[in-house]
């Protein structure tokens, strides 16, 4: 990953609360929901489905959207195995092959805030929806809304070895709710 002007953060404007978790019955994106419906299909009454049980073929619309990502040493760091080019786009990056402590060459301080997000799968072992602002660009900022899930992934009900995303995002050209 080659070093550009591109620096994402939070809004400093941001309103109180409106970059945070939400119950899952509280997305209101297709595409988002969709992918939680798949991963749940999958997942029967087991804690979480396996990688290997993941198929493009089922998951064509939705592409775009998806980041799929390994753990690295039982979650010390994520490598990105996938990304769709909605992610791409909105960060003004390519993260594929990249490690989630490689991020902060690019963006310096947004690496730790995505490794929470990941690790968030993982500590709770459960499927779970994160929705906010984003702010990209040194000069004239640009704001992008986004809707998250993130969802666990593993062999067997002991290991989780990968962390599945599906997000939407839509740019503004300035934050206001």
């Amino acid at each position: 990953m080659a070093r550009v002007k591109n620096v994402i953060t939070v809004p400093r404007n941001a309103p109180e609360g409106s970059s945070s978790v939400l119950p899952l019955e509280k997305l209101e994106s297709p595409i988002v929901l969709q992918g939680l419906d798949y991963w749940r299909k999958l997942r029967g009454d087991r804690p979480y489905p396996s990688r290997a049980e993941l198929s493009p073929r089922d998951l064509t619309s939705l592409l775009r959207h998806i980041v799929l990502l390994r753990l690295v040493d039982g979650g010390k760091d994520y490598e990105y195995r996938i990304v769709g080019d909605a992610h791409v786009i909105s960060h003004g990056f390519n993260m594929q092959g990249a490690r989630v402590s490689e991020v902060d060459r690019i963006s310096p301080g947004y690496g730790p805030v995505l490794k929470s997000l990941y690790d968030r799968a993982v500590r709770r072992r459960d499927a779970y929806a994160f929705r906010g602002w984003m702010e990209r660009g040194e000069g004239r900022k640009q704001y992008i809304y986004s809707e998250s899930v993130f969802m666990p992934l593993g062999p067997d009900a002991d290991t989780i070895d990968h962390v599945l995303n599906f997000s939407v995002y839509i740019p503004r050209d300035r934050y206001d709710s």
